[in-house]
This record gives structure tokens, sequence and C-alpha cells, in this order.
């Protein structure tokens, strides 16, 4: 019987993978801005695409370079500035190839010891970084959502009866509410936030009383939207008496913890039962990336390993660790591996460096903007993100000033809002945003066409 030619070394063209490394050499050179187009634009450039024999290597290619890859904004361009930017380094990249190629069944160590023990190396990395005890572990999974969720199952299962709501702040990102919902935990107190949008322990303690039905609170190192780091030690005070689970979703701002001079902002976290850092966001690793960490991983171990005919092979006599266990996920990419190719290749003071460029271009950015007439911060940024407020300007103005900035190449900015206002913001995370972007981005505030 004949095979198709999907695999082996026929399959494309000789010269083929040096075109396709060329494209990826180019991208990592230069990532465009790029743009955005409305379907009735979007869809007949790819009409013809799927047929029953195939356009060939040569026409597909061109699909992908000349309508599908143009018509996408640049999470990894140095001019993208909104929701939460990704730049991955040279080396993450093509370790991302690597690992698509390689195909590793990442799940268990029975069929990937290797890679397992590479991005157990790095999660062991953070857990010192965070100062975690030896024994703390987990697992990089595909992203900050899944790693919420996967967390607060473990805690929700720690839970005693009558002891399952859940505190968490006004700021708290949306998939520790979407977690919430599917995992059926119903009672929550939100606790207000101040103008400084710091979750306190006082607020905390203020919030739930003489409340003993609290058995979780969940934390940012970090927040979404204003890049602002919980009160983690009075949190984690508040939680030692009540006996509560302490989840901190460190998805964003994690990686500020290699800065000496931002440590003191995470005091406490070396105290946290759970928390998640996603490498795609800050630590300049690929998209799809998320390093979940518990201080007692055999909690979720007991939560989280699947069992049946065809895979309990997985579980033998000898303690095995499959990441697996440790998450809401069996079949996964190896997602760890670029993170800790690239620390292999460039080391952890480069790291450092490169996180402290985003922390520097948005003092440098707020330093403008305060000084800009008719504009005001909305607070002093703790991280890489900047709000600021425009004097006249509302949602409609905002999406202007926003749709310009694209419409001329300067940047891709989204607005958000801050206690029910619409507000302008910033996300500096790229170690080749040029300062000279801020002068245009602050020149732009003077008039909206």
């Amino acid at each position: 019987m004949s095979p198709p030619p999907l695999h082996g070394p026929t399959a494309l063209p000789a010269g083929w993978s040096a075109r396709v490394a060329e494209w990826i050499d180019a991208r990592i050179a230069q990532a465009p801005l790029g743009r955005t187009v409305a379907a009735s634009e979007m869809y007949p450039l790819l009409d013809g695409v799927i047929t029953a024999d195939g356009l060939g290597v040569e026409s597909a290619w061109r699909r992908f370079t000349d309508a599908v890859a143009p018509n996408s904004i640049g999470l990894d361009s140095e001019r993208f500035l909104a929701f939460i930017p990704v730049s991955p380094s040279a080396a993450g990249v093509w370790m991302e190839a690597a690992v698509g190629a390689a195909t590793f069944s990442a799940e268990s160590w029975l069929e990937a010891a290797g890679p397992v023990a590479a991005e157990n190396q790095t999660l062991r990395w953070l857990a010192d970084l965070m100062g975690l005890p030896a024994g703390a572990g987990g697992c990089f999974m595909s992203g900050g959502s899944i790693g919420n969720l996967s967390a607060l199952t473990v805690a929700r299962d720690q839970c005693a009866p009558g002891r399952r709501t859940v505190a968490c702040a006004d700021t708290a990102h949306a998939s520790v509410f979407n977690s919430m919902h599917m995992l059926g935990l119903t009672d929550v107190v939100v606790v207000p936030t101040g103008s400084d949008g710091r979750f306190t322990g006082v607020a905390l303690a203020a919030a739930i009383g003489e409340r003993t039905d609290i058995g979780i609170v969940v934390a940012a190192g970090g927040s979404t939207n204003a890049g602002v780091v919980d009160d983690l030690a009075g949190l984690a005070d508040v939680c030692e008496r009540l006996g509560a689970w302490l989840h901190v979703d460190a998805a964003y701002g994690g990686a500020a913890l290699l800065l000496p001079e931002r440590r003191a902002l995470f005091d406490g976290v070396e105290r946290v039962n759970s928390i998640i850092v996603d490498p795609h966001k800050w630590l300049f690793a690929p998209e799809g990336s998320c390093a979940l960490l518990y201080r007692d991983p055999n909690l979720a171990r007991a939560v989280h390993t699947q069992h049946g005919p065809y895979i309990d092979v997985l579980h033998g006599d000898e303690p095995l660790w499959n990441p697996s266990d440790f998450g809401y996920q069996l079949t996964r990419r190896a997602t760890g591996l670029p993170l800790w190719f690239a620390l292999a290749v460039h080391g952890v003071d480069a790291h450092v460096q490169a996180v402290r460029v985003g922390v520097e271009l948005a003092t440098a950015a707020a330093a403008k903007l305060a000084a800009t007439p008719g504009v005001s911060l909305v607070m002093e940024p703790m991280l890489g993100v900047v709000m600021f407020r425009r004097e006249g300007w509302g949602a409609a103005e905002w999406k202007a000033w926003g749709d310009g900035l694209l419409r001329d190449g300067v940047a891709f900015v989204a607005a958000s809002t801050w206690k029910g206002e619409p507000v302008g913001r910033l996300v500096f995370m790229h170690p080749r945003t040029p300062t000279t972007l801020i002068d245009e981005i602050v020149a732009s505030l003077s008039d909206v066409s």
C-alpha cells in the first residue's frame, strides 16, 4: 500500500527548509507591526486554499506569506504596546521550532525524560527565585488561564466542607473568575481596591470580618491591567490565620522577581501554596507557556493524575515526574524548553537586563506623560504598565487615538478602563522598543483625527 506524500524526505521539495528558515530569520530580525482587516477583505484572500488535490507547496506558502501573516498584528513587534505583548528571544523561537519538529510526548517521564528533566530544571530555577522550599514543583502548561484553572482545582479540593468561599480583588484576571465559575466556586468575596489598585491583607481582613468559610485567596503578582503587585505578605498572614490556600497569579509580573530593585514588591511570595508565571509574557519565550508551581506538588498529583487502561503504565513503582499529574492537560508540548534553552544560551543576567528595559521604558514614559499638558497618570507604574488620562477624552476618543496610531504604523495600543473610567494604557516589555516611540505617542495625544 503506497503511503500519501505527507511524510518522509520527499514530502517537500529540496531546499524548502532553507526558505522557511529565511522567513523566520527575517521575523526575528524585525517583526512587523502588521495590520488587521475586516472579514469581507480577509476571507476572499483564502478562497480555494483547501482542495482535493492541494495547491502545492509554492502556492500554499504564498497564501501564508501574502495573505495570512501580513494580516495580523505582530505581538512580537517592538511597537506592540497593547494587552500583554510577546517578545520571544531568537533562541526561544528556534527551540520552539525544534520542539515542534521533535514532537516530544512531554506529558510523562516514560516518554520524555530529557525534555521533562530540562523543564524541571527551569521550574526549580523559578522556585528558587521565589524562595519556595526544595520540595516545590509543578509543570509547564499552555497558558495562564489553564494554569489558574489547574491550581484552583487543587485549592478547591483541599478546602474542608463549608470552607469553599474564595476571596479575590476586583482587579483579578478574567481567567480567575472564569475558573471559579467552571469549578462551581460560586461563593466569592470580591474585595474592592483603592486608587493604587493593590489588594492588601488589611482590606481582606476588613472584607471578611469574622467569617470562617474562606478557603482560598487569589492575589496578583503584577495585575494584567495595571501591573500592580498585591500585598502578598499581608495576604499570606491572613491566609495563615484562616488556614486558607493562597494562590498568586503572577502570569505577567512574576518576571520582575529577577530585578533586585523590584524584589521587595514580592515579599511574601515564598509563602504561597501555588503560583503561575507565563514565560511567554515577560521571560521572552514564544506563545503558549505557563509555569505552574505548588508548594506541595503531591497535593496536585492526587487531584490531576489521570488513570485508564492505556495510561496507567505511566505510573510505575518508582515515583516518576509526569507533568500531566500536576495540571489539567494530558497531551502537551514541552513548552518550558524554549525558556530553558534561552537561559542555557544567554544566561540569567541577560534576562535580568531584558526585563529591566521594560521597567525603565515605563518609568520614562510615565515621566513624559505626566509632564504633558492635559495628561495625568492614573498611578506611578510598578512594573511595565503605564495607565494615564487625557483631559476631555472618553471611550470614542481613545479608540480614535488607537486606530490612528495603527493606521500610521506608529504603534498598536489598546485603551482600557480603570474603576469604570476609560483610560490610556501602554505596556513596555520588548527590549528593543525605541525610546523615540515614547515621544511619538506623547505627540499623538495632542490631536485625534
